[in-house]
């Protein structure tokens, strides 16, 4: 099953023109870059002075940990665009994905990279090794349609990768993507899977709008969030339908979602929730993007469609993007606190 997949980082201008050409009309959407901490977002899209990113759905973010100046971004239709200069410039890519939902960086060796896509309309596994430049397919759904919408990378084993799918599969490789297993199936799409920094041996799985399961054993056994015992009279649930999730960069135990009914935290592994209080004219609006910062456990970043909210000492800092896309991922800079990344793609 194994191939490669040539990638070419540096494409002509003319070659560019097809897809990522700007045309006329103000910049709408791509990326965009806070350096305050995320109080202030501008656009970030220049390939060059004829070409720009901004038309593009951006779907993913991912930031080298080793060198933060070099930023990857995942698009809907456009493949992938790569960054060395901390998104002054972009050039294009190509791992032949289209919708790539996510990307990964192996913390421990920033050379091997994922990224997950549809290849010829089936959800795949791509893997480089070598920064980007050559891509191998590691793993395949077995029929079109199927994508893989979540995967996340341990955060002390740079060879263990979780996937998740479109068609509810949770899954994991211990080897970097030479051989992989089954964990779980859902019902549905598993939209997001995070790793509890405090405690490793705990996941969480986003399933679809209206699920969080969660695994305390590294994975052997999962439980829904939803349908777990408890008292209602002291320990609520969220509520509304289920569209982001966060967790604590160190705090265990500590994961926010987000709704179209608020957002909501539980500090206790999910057994109870409480409302965040957040600008109530967010409320009624999903919340497709939330990020708690990793460099400050009580910082968070969120977005309710085309403006962003940034917990500061005194309130919520707002920046409206002036485009006409949605904020679909959220990316803190793993080395410099001070800055954020947006992606942004047409509203559904």
């Amino acid at each position: 099953m194994k191939y490669f997949l040539m990638t070419i980082l540096f494409l002509t201008v003319g070659v560019l023109a097809g897809c990522v050409n700007g045309g006329s009309g103000s910049p709408t959407g791509g990326v965009f870059k806070s350096v305050d901490g995320g109080r202030l977002f501008e656009p970030r899209n220049t390939i060059d002075e004829d070409h720009t990113i901004a038309h593009s759905d951006v779907l993913s973010i991912a930031v080298d940990p080793s060198d933060n100046n070099k930023v990857y971004i995942g698009t809907k239709k456009d493949d992938f665009f790569v960054s060395t200069d901390g998104a002054q410039t972009w050039s294009k890519g190509s791992a032949q994905l289209k919708g790539i939902q996510n990307i990964v960086i192996n913390p421990f060796n920033t050379q091997t990279i994922y990224m997950s896509g549809m290849y010829e309309g089936r959800g795949s596994v791509v893997r480089s090794v070598d920064g980007g430049t050559e891509w191998e397919r590691v793993y395949v759904e077995p029929i079109d349609g199927t994508n893989i919408t979540s995967m996340t990378v341990s955060p002390v084993n740079g060879d263990m990768i979780y996937i998740g799918t479109s068609g509810g599969t949770i899954a994991r490789t211990l080897n970097a993507g030479e051989s992989w297993e089954n964990l779980y199936h859902a019902e549905k799409s598993v939209n997001e899977l995070l790793i509890d920094a405090g405690d490793i041996n705990t996941l969480y799985a986003l399933i679809d709008g209206y699920d969080v399961v969660k695994s305390r054993d590294d994975g052997a056994t999962f439980e829904s969030i939803r349908d777990m015992e408890r008292d209602y009279e002291t320990e609520k649930l969220y509520e509304g339908t289920l569209y982001s999730m966060t967790v604590s960069p160190s705090v265990s135990g500590v994961v926010i979602v987000g709704t179209d009914s608020g957002v909501f935290r539980s500090d206790n592994y999910g057994q109870s929730w409480t409302p965040v209080d957040v600008i109530a004219s967010t409320i009624g609006i999903p919340i497709h993007a939330i990020e708690i910062n990793p460099h400050n456990a009580n910082q968070l970043v969120y977005a309710a469609a085309k403006a962003v909210y940034t917990s500061v000492d005194d309130g919520w800092a707002i920046t409206d993007t002036t485009s006409n896309r949605v904020v679909d991922v959220i990316a803190h800079d793993p080395v410099d606190s001070d800055v954020v990344y947006l992606g942004l793609r047409k509203a559904i």
